[in-house]
């Protein structure tokens, strides 16, 4: 007998770290959970400024056939308010038509009325940094809210309560991630692999969905 679901989850992992597709990407596999990665074109852009390895776009994209959402995140990872329209129509663009993108996630959360009004353009969702719970059926697919993960804010028993309460009240907890990794005590936007997987454990003993973006809104 299957059991109902309640309230939605969904993890959502940014920037295209090599340690994420290495370690993240077969425990979400081992618990039978979809992730949304978001990928810009240029992993170079990445690399420069935190310093560690990325995997390019193309390698991220054979994660669609597991069921897995390759999301869009610019080409640059430039902030998208502060860009010319031109710039700001290829930055859209091109990830939507290479990465075949219909989820966009804002590099830095970056978003005003005119960001957001040309990602209309493109794709059908887009993720902020702007903090909270959506509805199953959300107002602003352009403007998704979300809870931002670091290692100031992060812990097992505080991820839990807050998919708990999403299951609870029937409402839709799009998590964000950086880096998780265990060995990792510096970078900010930092959580503990081990902290995560005790999370994902809890999370897979509730009746919530767990499912992309894209699968969201394909069912609305």
């Amino acid at each position: 007998m299957t059991t109902k679901t309640r309230g939605r989850i969904t993890f959502v992992f940014d920037d295209g770290y090599q340690h994420i597709y290495d370690q993240v990407v077969p425990l979400l596999e081992e618990y039978r959970f979809p992730g949304v990665f978001a990928i810009p074109l240029d992993a170079g852009a990445i690399e420069r400024t935190e310093h560690r390895p990325t995997h390019p776009w193309r390698t991220w994209l054979q994660l669609r056939s597991r069921g897995h959402e390759i999301a869009a995140h610019s080409i640059s990872h430039v902030n998208l308010t502060q860009v010319s329209n031109k710039a700001l129509d290829q930055e859209l663009r091109e990830p939507a038509q290479r990465l075949q993108a219909h989820t966009l996630v804002y590099p830095g959360g970056a978003c005003d009325q005119r960001v957001a009004a040309a990602a209309a353009t493109y794709y059908r969702a887009a993720r902020t940094t702007r903090r909270g719970f959506e509805s199953r059926v959300p107002d602003s697919p352009l403007q998704l809210k979300t809870f931002n993960f670091t290692r100031n804010n992060f812990s097992p028993f505080r991820a839990n309560r807050l998919a708990l309460w999403a299951f609870l009240t029937n409402q839709w907890i799009i998590e964000t991630y950086h880096l998780v990794d265990d060995q990792e005590t510096e970078k900010e936007h930092a959580v503990p692999l081990t902290g995560f997987r005790r999370h994902l454990r809890f999370v897979s003993q509730l009746p919530l969905q767990c499912s992309t973006i894209a699968q969201a809104l394909q069912q609305l």
